[in-house]
């Protein structure tokens, strides 16, 4: 039996569906107008009989071939429900094609209705294949059918990118050695089941812990240096240490850290890998002049050259599937600009009633925050993957700038926005501009009184800096803070807010839960460090700190010019 198409049984669109392809394949076939209209009515009434009744149906068409030179149609209709009890479908079913009966088949019962074709020799095995290729192709019979289609699309590259995932998961932890992927400050992002399961800590998959913490202290002290030049170079770091296993016993391990950069040449994150040498290590130490042991030193010389060779024909290979998941939810655009389109011309010619304006304003709404969401979700991939390179840049322009774009909002909310003079630093502007305009954004849009929001900017000493969570020893840093009397939140968000799709929904905020996600990504594009404060109604301070070279930027300007106060 060649299945020819497949239909979904849900709702009277689909029955419709159900009708026009099985009188359309009867057609192909070469029956004739009554026999058509016969088949294809007692298929609709088994099929109207599943959707007011049934549970997970479905119509198959099928072109069976029991013998040489017969040749018949074949419609199954498989429900979950026992379509067969229903006598009053079943009964005028039975006047039109005879004697029908419902089988189970595992979880499914079956109903087949089956009309034989006259002159079946002329219908070929290739014209069944062009059956076949006239029902994947053919145009769409209404917008909702459209809809549907593209569904099944949408569907397809989401099953497509979670095999991806999946595949890249068990390649990575198939792998025999520890890999790990850290972002610009050290701290851990990423880790395989092999590293997980030597240093036995669960809690290593979302907590924030840098690599070195895992190596000797004195080790440590060592390589540091060497560290921060591969940093600085933005060039491979190779070294040797001691990492703590279980029971607090310490294995010589080969520290390889590659730095991940994207085609602008800027270090987004970088890769890691711990191959054990501790066996290598002991040999040295007590056959330091055997001949033998030179042998083996260069033959595992010889293998960690092919190991590099390997990590990075991965790295290649995990760019390209970050390629290809940026351009899987490009495309997710235009099926849903086709949604809209055709639910705003159904909606425009067709008498609705209320509750099928409703279903529409739903399809409608859903599409608004696919759409939406998709556009987040692209922004924060091109976030990560391009910049444009650090300007010397007066913060103060950029503020002028935004608060012109908001001057509507600001007029229509009656804010009063009062900005301290800033400094000039080495930023990227245009990620500059897309951070400060989410927080302004963000103070005006979530306050339920006039809102009053404070822009001010100071430089943190070297001992504040060791008070606050994520910020380097021996490091200068401004601090730039956004404080507002708007709706606030719990303390207990306080971490969530920065994580993505992350949304406050004992608050009902609107949104996607991208735009704070991207604040945090572009803040770390800058090694700098976000954090917020808040409570319930008594408004929101966030606090960012940016990192800074005394010798480059002058922050002299903090101290001087005249505070910028927009009240509309």
């Amino acid at each position: 039996m060649i299945e020819i198409v497949k239909i979904n049984l849900d709702n009277e669109m689909d029955l419709i569906l159900a009708h026009k392809r099985t009188m359309k394949l009867a057609e192909l076939c070469g029956l004739s107008i009554a026999n058509q209209t016969t088949f294809a009515t007692a298929v609709s009434e088994i099929a109207r009989c599943a959707i007011s009744i049934g549970n997970g149906s479905h119509l198959i068409l099928s072109i069976n071939t029991p013998r040489i030179n017969k040749k018949e149609i074949v419609a199954v209709i498989l429900d979950k429900v026992n379509l067969g009890e229903n006598t009053e479908a079943l009964a005028y079913a039975r006047r039109l094609m005879g004697d029908l009966k419902a089988v189970k088949h595992n979880d499914y019962f079956e109903i087949k209705l089956t009309h034989h074709i006259n002159f079946s020799g002329t219908i070929s095995e290739a014209k069944i294949q062009t059956f076949k290729e006239y029902f994947k192709n053919e145009p769409p019979i209404s917008p909702y059918d459209e809809i549907r289609k593209k569904n099944i699309q949408l569907i397809e590259i989401s099953n497509k990118l979670q095999e991806s995932e999946k595949q890249y998961q068990m390649l990575s932890d198939t792998l025999p050695l520890m890999m790990f992927a850290i972002n610009n400050n050290g701290e851990v992002t990423y880790s395989n089941k092999w590293l997980v399961d030597f240093f036995s800590v669960p809690t290593l998959k979302g907590s924030v812990i840098s690599w070195q913490s895992m190596l000797h202290s004195d080790d440590y002290k060592v390589m540091s240096k060497k560290w921060e030049t591969a940093q600085h170079e933005r060039t491979i770091f190779r070294g040797e240490g001691r990492l703590r296993s279980k029971g607090d016993k310490y294995v010589w391990h080969l520290i390889t850290i590659v730095p991940s950069q994207n085609e602008k040449g800027i270090v987004q994150s970088w890769i890691g890998f711990f191959v054990d040498i501790d066996s290598q290590k002991q040999v040295e130490e007590t056959l330091k002049d055997n001949d033998g042991l030179k042998t083996v030193q260069e033959e595992l010389r010889n293998k960690h050259l092919l190991l590099e060779s390997k990590l990075g024909e991965l790295k290649i290979s995990n760019e390209n599937l970050e390629q290809f998941a940026f351009i899987a939810s490009h495309d997710l655009q235009e099926p849903i600009r086709k949604i809209k389109i055709f639910t705003s011309l159904l909606e425009q010619n067709l008498n609705l009633t209320p509750q099928q304006t409703k279903y529409f304003f739903k399809i409608r709404s859903s599409a608004d925050r696919m759409s939406s969401l998709i556009n987040n979700v692209l922004e924060y991939s091109r976030l990560s993957n391009k910049g444009s390179g650090l300007v010397h840049t007066d913060l103060n322009d950029i503020m002028e700038t935004i608060l012109v774009d908001y001057e509507l909002l600001i007029e229509e909310k009656k804010a009063v926005v009062m900005v301290s003079p800033l400094p000039k630093l080495e930023v990227i502007p245009s990620q500059i501009i897309q951070l400060f305009s989410n927080l302004l954004h963000n103070s005006l849009k979530f306050c339920e009184r006039i809102p009053r929001i404070e822009i001010s900017s100071k430089e943190i000493s070297e001992e504040e800096a060791k008070k606050i969570k994520g910020l380097e020893e021996n490091r200068k840093y401004i601090n730039i803070k956004f404080k507002d009397n708007g709706i606030g939140f719990s303390k207990d968000y306080s971490d969530k807010i920065f994580v993505i799709f992350q949304r406050l929904k004992e608050l009902e905020t609107p949104g996607t839960g991208i735009g704070l996600a991207l604040c945090k990504k572009i803040v770390e594009n800058h090694n700098g460090v976000i954090s917020a404060k808040s409570e319930n109604k008594s408004g929101s301070e966030f606090n960012i700190y940016f990192p800074f070279d005394s010798n480059i930027v002058s922050t002299s300007n903090l101290n001087s010019g005249k505070t910028i106060t927009q009240t509309k």
